[in-house]
């Protein structure tokens, strides 16, 4: 009847359970409110809104050349944009690995690239790598990747990273943090790093109202090779003390056949208009890692821990 009315269906319910009572028998305590909630949040204009991918210019970052510090591989980590000498200027964080392990050993580095316009053409720093790996024996000695940064004052950055030991039996994701008085650094390590413990890939992290957000890709493989869950911590400080949420993870994948049923990697998180809003990559599950077929979600909280997805996910 609508579609023949000239409007356009992009979705279908069937809501007859939003019927039962809480207390009927078989239902579950809180059924209804549940059915309620989620049905409110698919006719949410933030689950339903448009999107417009822009396919080009890419790849807007590529490796580097043979003997630098990212030829092997590199992975998108953040993006912000700052205000520099007059001028808006974009900082595409990564992280990358090198083929020349004799100049650059062990595992990820960080490094960035710059624009004034957030499809490019992007330039690599030449301070790069910008953030390396700790001395050996210290709980960043193999891996430091997933950086996010927030500029909390004038000349006054603080990034957020994880770091990962040389553990091959128990390794450790942890985050560790470091600040600069400019995004291309010089960039220097907390002392008494790391700042949270064994809490997966950083994601996102946002300040609001005084409380700092913590989105992060965790528990590691818990779901498929490399994948996980999104699980929460918060602090006043960015140093911490950090908290977990006691209900996490606060986004999971959608169940088996979904697009996302491998679970998610890195994500970037925004807080704007009084909503929190991410972007987030999510895999379809495979047995090997490296056949994982990755694509992009939107989701949304008006609250920081209660996350609706876009019904048309995936958005990219």
């Amino acid at each position: 009847m609508l579609e023949f009315g000239g409007y356009r269906v992009k979705h279908v319910t069937h809501i007859t359970e939003v019927g039962h009572l809480t207390s009927d028998p078989g239902i579950g305590e809180g059924r209804m409110e549940e059915q309620v909630k989620r049905l409110a949040d698919r006719f949410d204009p933030l689950a339903t809104r448009w999107f417009t991918q822009i396919p080009g210019p890419n790849p807007i970052v590529v490796r580097g050349g043979v003997g630098e510090w990212d030829e092997a591989c590199i992975e998108g980590g953040d993006i912000f944009r700052d205000y520099r000498e007059g001028r808006q200027v974009y900082y595409l964080l990564y992280h990358g690995t090198s083929k020349d392990q004799a100049r650059w050993p062990r595992g990820y580095r960080i490094g960035v690239a710059m624009a004034t316009h957030p499809l490019g053409p992007f330039t690599k720093a030449s301070q790069n790598p910008i953030l390396s790996q700790g001395p050996e024996e210290s709980w960043d000695d193999t891996h430091v990747a997933c950086p996010c940064i927030i500029k909390y004052g004038p000349d006054k950055y603080v990034m957020w990273y994880s770091g990962r030991d040389a553990s091959k039996e128990h390794p450790k994701w942890s985050v560790g943090i470091a600040t600069a008085s400019h995004p291309l650094g010089p960039w220097k390590k907390h002392a008494g790093n790391p700042v949270m413990e064994d809490f997966g890939y950083v994601g996102g992290v946002v300040l609001v109202d005084g409380t700092y957000y913590m989105y992060n890709a965790h528990p590691i493989s818990s779901i498929s090779p490399d994948y996980s869950p999104f699980s929460l911590a918060t602090a006043t400080d960015p140093y911490g003390p950090w908290e977990l949420y006691e209900s996490n993870p606060v986004l999971a994948p959608s169940g088996w056949g979904a697009w996302d049923d491998g679970g998610y990697s890195e994500a970037k998180v925004v807080y704007r208009d009084g909503v929190f809003h991410t972007f987030y990559g999510g895999s379809k599950q495979h047995a090997v890692r490296i056949r994982s077929l990755e694509s992009i979600g939107y989701a949304f909280s008006r609250d920081g821990y209660h996350f609706a997805r876009h019904v048309d996910n995936p958005v990219a």
